[in-house]
């Protein structure tokens, strides 16, 4: 019998899919019509914020560009209308519409504040894009060659044009790689500005909606597990290849690519905010001097450890030392026309004719950067040494340092900062700490004070010292940081008898001179009070009051009143803009206990100095005895009696950049003072004994 196997069936196929129908193919989807409502949305949101006042360009340029983002936005609905050809034509463009991403996030960097952008050097412009090219493929390949990772970059250059628009206009210079780590300070300092939208700006939102549109028709790359492993490898490969370019190409000298420190905006727009931006990046890491050795800083501060000031033994009682840095207090009545205006703080100079020393110090600073004044008062440095673009605060650990916080602390005092704003700016809840305060009185310490322009007043932050004063009868040393007279300048919220106006040449009139004119009124008013208030006590107070850069409009304030930008005009041109009044006024309790004008060489009225040695005659003049560190800058300050950030002054009056030539003992003091300072900040392991020694100790 034979039996018969039964016969398998083939197996069922599962069936084909049926093409979409012409019509499903041409209906929208739903994050085609999510974007266009979008669009369409910001488009409406920008006509509503331009119509509230937030535009320097013409309601025509608004329209249009709104007209072009919502246009665009509504472009990809289209899509599924594409006839088969135009779907393969976008498939072979693909290739070379990505590869336009890198000259459109070159535009979209450099078009919204790079006046000279078309007039920038070809070879400059090649070089930003080969940069550009770098990172792009970074971000293309670690978004696996989507259409996302493409919009994404160039999402990220049109935030870093804008950011750049912005930062200038408030600033007057770029964004530099340590901005970045203060973006919670940019936060909360940022409702006092104005963001008003000008016509480049508006053509830079078109283009990138338009970028955006173009992607849209561009075809998806399927993702595959091979193809996925091989785009993170290729990103991984290219990220390497730019950090080792980084790590061994010197971008100045490589690529011709200096950026100057007096005129970081006019770099970047000659040679490309990208390359530059990088260039700042390498500086970033403090390179050892010339000469140094831990030994090298020992002999230069040995020389000054036997030198006592006559008088230091002597004191009766120690006086209590305070120190306001206020902020972006200065004299603009030193501009040309402006000498019998109400720019000119009257009660600061009555005040400084009595004071022990007074005059103008030079900082490292224009319209912000507060921290950089601070970190050179307290620690004696000079960011001279350090380059442009650099924030020891949020950049370097200052633990061990010798800076006046460690100083008075070893004398047995008290230490105080005070300052109303958020502590987290400019990391001051943590420098302060490592710079020894004991306590830091920060914004929630005055939520309830007066306010001026919604900021906690001067006087507000005086009366919160007096009271420190009144409840310790130690001596204290107090650093009090204001915000009162912080930009912008445009906020309004000066009343009517406290507003003033500073007229220009010719006529003319600026409401932003006239209220941080009027900001400075009340500044001068609030520190004639704080003089009569000390000059009562009965016990010895000395006060050093100091601004900390001129706003940031000073810019433009130079080219007005002077006729020419000061770029043009040499370094004592340039210098203007960063001189700030400074005083060192003592209480009669405290001139009885043996505080005095200094004895050193120069006049003590009408003086020119910096910050990095202002803290250091301020101990001289309170009467006090000296560290090796102090003696040091007293007896540099003889020989150049200023330096910051753009160059130095020697003893024959004359400003001249790093690396002129000049005075023999000029540059000698500026090698040794490099070595020096460098081995404060930088030399944690092995401390010298020299360094916190007091005269006598």
């Amino acid at each position: 019998m034979t039996l018969s196997r039964p016969r398998l069936s083939a197996p069922l196929r599962p069936p084909a899919p049926e093409d979409p129908s012409p019509t499903a193919r041409m209906r929208p989807k739903r994050p085609e019509v999510v974007g266009a409502l979008l669009g369409a949305a910001f488009a409406l949101g920008l006509c509503a914020y331009a119509a509230a006042g937030f535009a320097d360009a013409p309601w025509q340029a608004v329209a249009a560009a709104a007209l072009a983002i919502a246009a665009c936005s509504c472009a990809p609905l289209a899509r599924g209308r594409l006839p088969e050809r135009g779907r393969r034509a976008a498939g072979a463009a693909r290739p070379f519409a990505v590869a336009l991403a890198v000259p459109a996030g070159f535009y979209l960097l450099e078009r919204p504040w790079n006046d000279g952008l078309f007039a920038m050097d070809p070879y400059y412009a090649a070089a930003n894009l080969c940069v550009l090219a770098l990172l792009f493929a970074v971000v293309y390949f670690a978004g696996q060659r989507s259409r996302a990772s493409v919009a994404a970059f160039l999402a990220a250059c049109l935030a870093a044009g804008v950011a750049n628009h912005f930062v200038i206009a408030f600033k007057g210079q770029p964004i530099v790689p340590a901005d970045l780590f203060a973006l919670s300070t940019a936060a909360s300092v940022g409702s006092g500005y104005t963001f008003a939208l000008d016509a480049r700006l508006l053509e830079a939102l078109a283009a990138f909606a338009a970028c955006c549109a173009v992607l849209a028709f561009l075809p998806k790359v399927p993702a595959t597990p091979r193809r996925v492993a091989a785009n993170a490898v290729c990103a991984l490969a290219v990220a390497g290849c730019f950090g080792w370019w980084m790590g061994s190409y010197d971008i100045e000298e490589a690529y011709a690519c200096p950026v100057d420190v007096w005129g970081v905006k006019e770099s970047y727009a000659e040679r490309g905010s990208a390359l530059c931006f990088l260039k700042r990046v390498q500086d970033l890491s403090p390179a050892e001097p010339d000469g140094y050795a831990a030994a090298a800083a020992d002999e230069l501060l040995a020389r000054h450890a036997d030198a006592v000031l006559e008088d230091g033994a002597d004191r009766p009682s120690a006086p209590t030392v305070i120190a306001v840095m206020n902020e972006t207090f200065a004299d603009l009545s030193r501009y040309p026309g402006l000498a019998d205006t109400d720019a000119r703080p009257a009660y600061y100079h009555d005040i400084a004719a009595s004071a022990l020393e007074a005059g103008d110090a030079y900082v490292s600073a224009l319209g912000g950067g507060t921290c950089n004044s601070e970190f050179e008062f307290l620690t004696g440095s000079s960011m001279g040494y350090l380059g442009g673009g650099v924030y020891p605060y949020v950049l370097y650990d200052l633990d061990g340092s010798e800076s006046l916080v460690s100083y008075f602390s070893s004398l047995g005092y008290a230490t105080h900062a005070v300052h109303p704003a958020e502590s987290a700016n400019w990391r001051r809840d943590r420098v302060y700490g490592q710079l020894g305060f004991d306590d830091f009185a920060d914004g929630r310490a005055f939520s309830e004070a007066d306010t001026l322009r919604g900021l906690a007043t001067d006087r507000a932050t005086y009366d919160h010292v007096l009271d420190l004063l009144a409840a310790d009868e130690g001596p204290q040393f107090v650093f009090d940081v204001t915000i009162q007279n912080h930009g912008g300048y445009d906020v309004g919220g000066i009343a009517e008898e406290d507003a003033v106006s500073v007229p220009l040449a010719d006529g003319l009139a600026s409401s932003e001179l006239d209220e941080y004119a009027s900001c400075i009124r009340q500044a001068d008013r609030d520190l004639a009070y704080l003089v009569e208030r000390l000059d009562a006590l009965e016990r010895p107070v000395v006060l050093c009051f100091f601004g900390d850069h001129q706003p940031g409009f000073s810019d433009w304030l130079f080219e007005a009143t002077y006729g020419a930008q000061a770029d043009e005009m040499g370094l004592d041109a340039v210098q203007e803009r960063y001189t700030v009044p400074y005083l060192i006024w003592a209480n009669e309790a405290a001139r009885e206990n043996g505080a005095q004008a200094p004895e050193r060489g120069g006049e003590s009225m009408g003086a020119r100095s910096s910050l990095n040695y202002l803290g250091a005659k301020v101990v001289e003049a309170a009467g006090l005895p000296t560290t090796s560190y102090q003696r040091f800058l007293l007896a540099a300050s003889e020989s150049v009696p200023a330096v910051n950030l753009n160059g130095y002054l020697a003893a024959d009056g004359v400003w001249r950049w790093f690396g002129e030539e000049g005075d023999g003992e000029a540059v000698d003091t500026l090698r040794s003072y490099a070595i020096v300072q460098y081995d404060n900040l930088f030399n944690k392991e092995a401390r010298s004994a020299f360094w916190g020694r007091a005269a006598g100790a």
